[in-house]
C-alpha cells in the first residue's frame, strides 16, 4: 500500500502522455511512502498505465458515438459520459484503492493525468480539478511551442515543472 506524507492537496501525480503513448512529463508530488521506494513508484507508474487503457476506452467510445450521431446514430456512449466528444476534460477515468485519476485530452490528443490520492480529506471538485488542468494545458501548450523543444520528446523544461508543480500547492492560475 502507497500512502503519501501529507501536504496541502491530495494530488500525488501529474503526468502527460503524448499521442503515441509516450511519457513525456511525469512529476510526483510530496513523498510517496511504501514498503520501499520502488514499489512506491511503482503504484503510481501502474496506475498510470491502467488510466491509459480507461481513456482509450472511453475516447473511443466517444469517437464511435460521434461519427453515429452525424450518421444519424442515437450517441449513446456520449450520453452515457455524460460529456460530449469536444469536452477535454473526461473526468475520473481510474480509481484504486489508493488513488483517483482524473484525465483531459488536448486538441492534439495528447493526455493529461492528475493522480489524487482517494479518501484524503476532501475530494477536489470538478472545478478545481478543471482549473488545473487548464493551467497545466497552458504550461504544456508553452513547453510544445518552444522552438527548442523536439517533436514528441520529453519535456526538459524547468519552468514547465514548475508550472506543473504549483497544482500540487493550489498557486497555479487558472
Amino acid at each position: 500500500r502507497v500512502r503519501r506524507v501529507r501536504s496541502i492537496m491530495s494530488l500525488v501525480c501529474a503526468a502527460v502522455i503524448s499521442p503515441r503513448n509516450a511519457p513525456v512529463h511525469v512529476q510526483t508530488f510530496g513523498e510517496l511512502v511504501g514498503d520501499d521506494d520502488e514499489s512506491a513508484d511503482h503504484a503510481v507508474q501502474r496506475t498510470l498505465h491502467c488510466s491509459l487503457d480507461a481513456v482509450e476506452d472511453l475516447l473511443g467510445r466517444i469517437d464511435r458515438s460521434s461519427i453515429a450521431s452525424a450518421s444519424g446514430g442515437s450517441g449513446a456512449a456520449v450520453a452515457t459520459t455524460g460529456r460530449g466528444p469536444k469536452d477535454p476534460y473526461l473526468g475520473p477515468v481510474f480509481q484504486t484503492e489508493d488513488h483517483r485519476v482524473h484525465a483531459w485530452v488536448t486538441n492534439t490528443r495528447a493526455r493529461l493525468l492528475l493522480v489524487y490520492e482517494d479518501g484524503f480529506g476532501s475530494e477536489p471538485t470538478a472545478e478545481t480539478v478543471r482549473g488545473a488542468f487548464k493551467a497545466m494545458q497552458d504550461a504544456y501548450a508553452d513547453a510544445v511551442s518552444d522552438p527548442f523543444a523536439t517533436k514528441e520528446g520529453r519535456i526538459e523544461s524547468a519552468r514547465f515543472a514548475r508550472r506543473v508543480a504549483a497544482l500540487a500547492t493550489g498557486t497555479h492560475r487558472s
